[in-house]
């Protein structure tokens, strides 16, 4: 024992340190992060109770990405698309020459925001039942009550406006990409890719440019190939976020709507022949 000691004595110091910490992490209140409840709307939902839901909807589904909601600066703010704030006060009447009430017009913006700009913006937006937002037709409905809160009291309810034909039910996963394989350039416009990226260099929409050279200086970032970086984009595109573009736009399903075979033409058309090209 003797003999030990002259070796054991040294360390003490160390393993009281050692104890303190061990201890001191343990007594620290600990935390469980938990994954985001699915939204759970139907016909029993008051519309405030919808509106708060649809107020949801609009924060997670990247639509602050474009509209701003600042009280008292008018339908301009300072977004791309125009200020929500007091919506549906300026709407009350729907638009002159077009659809009559503020429902009305709520829902066509969704359904079909081409079918009335307002004065000063482009026609960016792509329908909310398709990509980015992929809203359901329950969604929908939570979001134009959300709306009419901006200004008046909500009044919508599941039922009350028309479920268009294709929009999918709460739920409901969405379609597949199909019929897409052979023409990679339809496949681009039909998941709405080109609503958030330009196919020419330095060409910034809400998402980065989809030109070689600046898919190269990402990847490069990444340590991986441009291929790989691509994959990884479309099937994890929370795995990384480039700087200066508005987080948790991407749809997070293309991994699953696009079949292998369809990814790797859309990789090719927008990657491989590109850069035979240069």
């Amino acid at each position: 024992m003797n003999r030990v000691a002259p070796y054991v004595t040294p360390l003490i110091p160390a393993f009281a340190v050692i104890g303190f910490f061990v201890w001191f992490s343990n007594w620290i209140p600990q935390t469980r992060w938990q994954a985001p409840q699915a939204q759970t709307i139907n016909a029993s939902l008051t519309p405030a109770e919808l509106a708060k839901v649809g107020q949801t909807i609009v924060r997670e589904r990247g639509c602050l990405a474009c509209h701003t909601i600042e009280p008292g600066a008018g339908v301009k703010g300072a977004g791309r698309g125009p200020n929500l704030a007091g919506v549906a006060t300026r709407r009350a009447q729907g638009v002159e020459g077009g659809l009559g009430n503020l429902v009305e017009y709520l829902a066509q913006s969704l359904y079909e925001p081409g079918a009335y700009l307002v004065e000063g913006f482009a026609n960016i937006m792509p329908p909310s039942t398709s990509a980015p937002a992929s809203l359901s037709y329950e969604e929908v409905v939570a979001v134009v009550a959300y709306l009419q809160s901006l200004g008046k009291t909500p009044t919508v309810k599941v039922g009350d406006i028309p479920n268009p034909r294709g929009a999918r039910a709460t739920g409901e996963a969405a379609a597949p990409a199909t019929g897409a394989t052979a023409d990679p350039a339809a496949m681009f416009v039909s998941l709405g890719c080109e609503a958030c990226h330009s196919l020419k260099p330095g060409e910034v929409k809400l998402g980065p440019a989809l030109d070689v050279p600046s898919m190269k200086e990402a990847a490069s970032q990444r340590r991986m190939s441009i291929e790989a970086y691509f994959v990884e984009s479309i099937v994890d595109p929370k795995a990384y976020e480039r700087k200066g573009f508005p987080s948790g736009v991407m749809p997070l399903d293309y991994g699953t709507r696009l079949t292998a075979a369809q990814l790797d033409s859309l990789m090719r058309y927008l990657i491989t022949s590109r850069l035979e090209r240069q």
